[in-house]
């Protein structure tokens, strides 16, 4: 199903995540200290891959009109225990990312997506308008796949999860 987010395709939708057999290892990184496997090793087999890409078809064939192809070119973990983060940021270099909740302990981060509008320095904290959003987070629990273009700017939430909240995020390519 897709969600009109800001006048904005996001998708949101089960995804079974013990379908992906990924293998990856992990570091800190960023200005958040997150524990990632990003630019490290990650490994998914040939059939995860297919599995993936075939996920990731039903949201393209609904947001591009010409005949396409998915280069899946990157994939990888992140780890978030208590009071962990990710902090704002986008995507650049691909048109489409994802994210796949493998694991969501109760009180773990959200991914929240910011209104592209908000740079706009429009004067919003002077009126209350119930229609006009800043934030978003879409619905999120165990075996979801969110999907979105990956100019939009977003981040995860701390949480107070006491076991660690494991997603699986990655970028992709369209080729017409």
């Amino acid at each position: 199903m897709i969600t009109d987010c800001f006048a904005q395709p996001i998708y949101s939708s089960n995804f079974d995540s013990s379908l992906l057999e990924f293998k990856y290892r992990t570091h800190k990184q960023w200005e958040s200290n997150t524990t990632t496997s990003f630019k490290n090793f990650n490994k998914i087999t040939q059939k995860s891959h297919n599995i993936l890409v075939s996920e990731l078809s039903k949201y393209t064939k609904q947001v591009i009109s010409k005949e396409h192809q998915i280069n899946l070119f990157e994939i990888w973990a992140n780890e978030y225990m208590e009071k962990e983060f990710q902090e704002p940021h986008t995507h650049p270099r691909s048109h489409f990312s994802f994210t796949i909740i493998n694991k969501c302990p109760k009180g773990s981060g959200r991914l929240k997506f910011y209104n592209p509008y908000e740079q706009l320095e429009y004067a919003h904290e002077d009126i209350f308008f119930k229609y006009l959003n800043f934030t978003l987070a879409p619905p999120q629990e165990e075996n979801t796949i969110i999907i979105w273009p990956s100019y939009m700017k977003h981040m995860v939430t701390p949480g107070n999860n006491k076991t660690k909240r494991i997603t699986y995020s990655g970028n992709f390519h369209i080729i017409v």
